[in-house]
């Protein structure tokens, strides 16, 4: 029977083949870069090379579908092409006044270390691979060794359903060196995350034992206050639940992927820009009906600043985002979400919004 279904398996497969047709190319499969501008996409096929110099539909054409994609970088909605904003390619289709472009992987993905500006007052920032800014960052001219390997990590995994990762990053994303996840621990090589060669992974009653534990650096819990905090936190509204007190509010526990509070706590409907140790930062707050557009980006970039001795002199808005149209002396200019110029020049009536990606 096993015999009889391996050649099965084994004729389909040759059948298969040869009705592929011969590719004509002496190149093989072949890239973006072997192609005419808008006529490559990575699913097409031409003459059995893959992929093949198909053309493409711009930005804003009509009549895409199955049989007419759109170019990398587009989607097809209601017909037309429309920017992707999950996809890093979606940069060469924007407008020339958009002064800043993120870079791409070679499968068109979102690189994880983006920077901008300088080496001297520059920052560089961690991004999911949809183009999601994450957890991570740090002053460019100290980002030599940042990966963003653990934000990218814990980001990938949270997307995929897990809500109980407790991997810890450092501040610029990379993985700190003790690491304890799914019930074991185990020593990591801080820019990759690979675990650290004969060096066993141990059981939680045992991470002490580790040659990465540092008693002055760890204590004697891995979970940090915030991570206590929100695991207490749905503890107790578990508890609520089975007891049917399913209208029961508690204050919104956000953690960052270091173990330090997030930007933001939520309480009776609004939300309140926080900084690491879980304080307020000032007044800057808004109501959770708007929660996805608040980053707190500015609030925490007064203190950021501060620490390093420099003083920030853009305007935040009253919910802690980056004011996206600021003055200086009179002369109008619009920033993006991390505070970095992208238009000059501009009077009050420009929308500061058609100056960077969507």
């Amino acid at each position: 029977m096993d015999n009889l279904l391996l050649l099965l398996i084994v004729t389909t497969i040759t059948v298969n083949a040869q009705n592929i047709a011969p590719c004509s190319s002496t190149l093989g499969c072949i890239g973006r870069v072997d192609c005419p501008k808008g006529h490559w996409h990575p699913s097409a096929s031409l003459d059995g090379c893959c992929p093949g110099c198909v053309q493409g539909l711009g930005l804003h054409e009509p009549g895409c579908g199955a049989l007419s994609p759109c170019l990398p970088g587009l989607t097809c909605r209601s017909g037309s092409c429309v920017l992707d904003s999950s996809s890093c390619l979606s940069a060469e289709h924007v407008p020339p006044e958009v002064s800043w472009t993120p870079t791409c992987d070679s499968s068109g993905r979102f690189q994880p270390v983006q920077c901008r500006g300088d080496l001297l007052h520059g920052r560089c920032f961690c991004y999911s691979s949809t183009g999601r800014r994450i957890f991570g960052s740090e002053w460019r001219g100290r980002a030599t060794d940042m990966t963003c390997a653990c934000s990218r990590l814990r980001s990938d995994l949270e997307a995929s359903g897990r809500q109980d990762v407790t991997l810890h990053c450092s501040s610029n994303g990379n993985f700190e060196p003790l690491q304890c996840d799914g019930g074991v621990c185990w020593c990591v090589e801080p820019k990759t995350g690979q675990p650290l060669p004969q060096v066993p992974a141990v059981l939680p009653s045992m991470w002490t034992k580790l040659p990465c534990y540092n008693s002055t650096q760890h204590g004697d819990r891995y979970l940090r206050q915030c991570e206590s905090a929100a695991t207490a936190q749905k503890l107790v509204q578990q508890k609520f639940t089975v007891h049917g007190h399913t209208e029961v509010a508690l204050a919104d526990v956000v953690c960052d992927y270091d173990g330090s509070y997030g930007p933001y706590e939520v309480q009776e409907g609004i939300a309140y820009c926080t900084w690491r140790d879980g304080q307020r930062i000032a007044q800057f707050q808004m109501s959770t009906l708007k929660l996805k557009q608040m980053t707190c980006n500015c609030a925490r970039d007064q203190k950021i600043f501060a620490g390093a001795g420099l003083e920030l002199k853009l305007l935040c808005d009253g919910n802690g985002n980056y004011a996206k149209l600021q003055d200086n002396n009179g002369e109008l200019f619009c920033v993006d979400r991390d505070g970095f110029v992208v238009a000059s020049a501009v009077s009050p009536e420009d929308d500061c919004s058609a100056y960077v990606l969507p």
